[in-house]
């Protein structure tokens, strides 16, 4: 409209109100009092008997200011309903974005639940897996490419969903590390919902600002998820590895961001040696290869280190098999301590107490009403037995919280022992089974390497 008017084309503006026409005050105010008459724009609303062809008086003239700062404070307390009922809404774990984010669509029946997209959660599954694998971002954006397998967007669009992109950059777009790794760092696919990362500062101003991540309302098991957290966190802690691929390989070095140096932690790099017309693959630290200030120049071969580990891990696992043998055993027998079973047993006989404090306190009433006790009196019982109520569910929510912990710790404790266990007998050293089982490996020398095992701690203190 404004282009048609600097053009010629346009010489009247009509709306049907003052609030049809803008809701911030200055902005309205100017155009209408200094832009339009300066252009020499007619312009008329009709609600409010509004138009500047014919002679206002001045209390006409002063009016539409006012009822342009009605209509502006109007438009912000509106703005700031909506911010209050949306993020109710984040809090209860409604989704609220207008499009559901890849694996996932919205539930027909209520559009702020989010379910599982079969076709496109399994291509999710699977670029996990090929994560954990050892595979990069790059090398599982190519398998996606090679196998036809159209990108988000495109799939959106497959299904009819006009959903734009800022990472759109051709016609024919293509899987990219970028997009591989997005999906692999988004929580939400282990069920927790993660809303309100940004804000505007007003309803004035359009421009999103970042949040910080103490301020972002998550909610746990807002729907059912595609990959385990298990399986999230190994491959977020995957991330914070080294993960440099051989140009003919689609996996990761085998060691690649576990294997460090004894002496200064730095990460141990291959080293390539060919003699007598093969190449000799060895691990050297990276630190004193660039001359920065290690002294370890020992080496240590790759496929020795292979064996060492698959012997090492083996061992490991033996022992777990029979310290979770031993725990099957301990758990048969008869234990006195607090266990899950004796606090809910308090916790029901606490709950019976407080239902007989309540029943005093109706007692205690009637007896007031009846003429046998006073009103100092029932308000002194009354009080007394209600300190103890207050006394008592507190009491509760201490058991219920301990009963929390301890059914985390037994669920932890399973996870960790299924993790070794699992791969009992294994014949192939795979990145995988790093990934998922050590922590770190400690290069000194040929002759001294330490492991440390993921869940070393949680053994230590069963």
């Amino acid at each position: 409209m404004l282009e048609d008017i600097k053009s010629g084309k346009v010489n009247c503006v009509i709306v049907k109100d003052l609030s049809r026409f803008g809701r911030n005050y200055i902005e309205s105010g100017r155009y209408i009092e200094k832009i339009f008459p300066y252009l020499g724009i007619r312009f008329i609303a009709i609600n409010d008997n509004i138009d500047t062809l014919s002679d206002m008086g001045s209390s006409e003239e002063m009016l539409i200011p006012f009822k342009n700062l009605i209509n502006d404070a109007y438009c912000r307390d509106i703005s700031i309903k909506v911010r209050s009922h949306l993020d109710i809404k984040r809090k209860n774990g409604q989704y609220i974005s207008p499009f559901a984010p890849y694996g996932y669509q919205k539930s027909p029946d209520n559009k702020n639940q989010l379910i599982i997209d079969d076709t496109a959660a399994d291509v999710v599954r699977r670029i996990f897996q090929w994560k954990i694998e050892g595979m990069s971002g790059a090398r599982i954006a190519d398998k996606l490419n090679g196998l036809g397998i159209p990108t988000p967007i495109e799939y959106k669009h497959m299904n009819g969903e006009k959903l734009h992109c800022s990472f759109r950059k051709k016609s024919d777009p293509k899987w990219m590390a970028n997009s591989v790794n997005r999906i692999l760092q988004n929580e939400i696919y282990t069920g927790v919902l993660l809303q309100g990362k940004t804000y505007s500062p007003n309803y004035k101003v359009r421009k999103r600002t970042k949040k910080e991540e103490r301020e972002w309302i998550r909610c746990e098991d807002s729907h059912e998820a595609i990959i385990s957290k298990e399986n999230f966190l190994l491959v977020r802690d995957s991330f914070h590895t080294d993960t440099r691929v051989a140009p003919e390989e689609q996996a990761l070095y085998l060691f690649s961001g576990i294997a460090k140096c004894g002496q200064c932690g730095g990460n141990m790099t291959r080293k390539t040696i060919p003699a007598g017309g093969k190449k000799y693959i060895y691990l050297a630290c990276v630190e004193n290869k660039n001359k920065h200030g290690c002294r370890n120049n020992k080496t240590i071969s790759f496929g020795k280190l292979e064996k060492i580990m698959q012997k090492i891990i083996n061992l490991q696992i033996e022992k777990i098999f029979d310290l979770n043998k031993m725990m099957i055993i301990m758990e048969k027998i008869p234990y006195n301590g607090y266990l899950p079973g004796k606090l809910q047993d308090t916790i029901i006989a606490k709950e019976r107490q407080i239902e007989k404090k309540r029943q005093y306190i109706q007692d205690v009433y009637e007896d007031y009403r009846d003429g046998i006790v006073n009103k100092e009196e029932y308000i002194e019982l009354k009080e007394a037995f209600r300190s103890g109520i207050a006394a008592l569910e507190n009491e509760i929510l201490t058991l219920k919280e301990e009963i929390r912990k301890l059914s985390l710790e037994k669920k932890n404790r399973i996870q960790w022992i299924e993790q070794f266990t699992e791969r009992r007998g294994f014949e192939k050293l795979t990145g995988e089974i790093l990934l998922r089982l050590v922590e770190e490996i400690k290069i000194f020398d040929k002759d001294r390497i330490e492991v440390v095992f993921k869940f070393q701690s949680m053994e230590g203190e069963t």
